[in-house]
């Protein structure tokens, strides 16, 4: 990359530093681009011409055509940020972009993107003193939850990816320190693994939310 930025890309820098485990789709014109390692990962991945603004290597795919290229990049796990242009052109001469939009493979609702025929589950695994299971298919509403017991829990989680064919999972930030798991990420390249802070799986935060969702006094 050059060391004079020009404003365009400033811009999309600072937007993708919002979402840096996303594949951006930067809205330019009658195109969806993307720039620098992620576009060169992504037109190996869908078969794109790669070519360069300035420096940057840089790939894109028309608007219009997006909903298939959305589809293979979900298939491979992908979770993509759709960035618009939402404005005219502002004092420096910049079309204003924000990202309206974020499809993952467990949440995406647009029959265009999942399997009508069958579910498309998105789960939650936490391991503390024992570990915790729940999935989800955002497009039906079907929701199952369950624990077991710290010994048990790696085999019946490897059991439970296989049988459900999961394509996306949220995980507490500690569980990456576990061998087992860390295996299990490398034998199922196809599901997107996202981390999160471990206060997110707090029994009492999650217990509230259930009981505030379901509209219930408990559980």
């Amino acid at each position: 990359m050059s060391k004079e930025i020009t404003p365009l890309m400033q811009q999309y820098l600072t937007i993708k530093a919002d979402y840096p485990d996303t594949v951006l789709f930067f809205r330019l014109g009658d195109f969806y681009e993307m720039f620098f390692e992620e576009a060169v990962e992504i037109s190996s991945l869908l078969n794109l011409t790669l070519t360069h603004r300035g420096d940057a290597p840089m790939c894109g795919i028309p608007f219009h055509a997006a909903k298939a290229y959305i589809v293979k990049l979900l298939s491979f796990g992908k979770k993509i940020a759709i960035c618009e242009q939402v404005e005219a052109k502002n004092g420096s001469g910049i079309q204003t972009r924000k990202v309206i939009e974020i499809i993952t493979p467990g949440t995406a609702l647009d029959d265009d993107f999942i399997d009508t025929q069958s579910n498309n589950f998105v789960a939650a695994v936490a391991l503390f003193n024992s570990l915790s299971f729940s999935y989800v298919d955002v497009s039906t509403g079907e929701f199952f939850t369950t624990e077991k017991p710290k010994e048990e829990g790696m085999d019946f989680l490897r059991k439970e990816i296989r049988r459900l064919n999961l394509r996306e999972i949220l995980y507490n930030e500690s569980f990456e320190e576990n061998r087992h798991f860390q295996v299990m990420k490398t034998e199922n390249p196809q599901i997107l693994f996202s981390k999160y802070p471990d206060w997110h799986f707090s029994s009492d935060i999650c217990y509230k939310r259930l009981i505030r969702h379901f509209k219930t006094l408990n559980l």
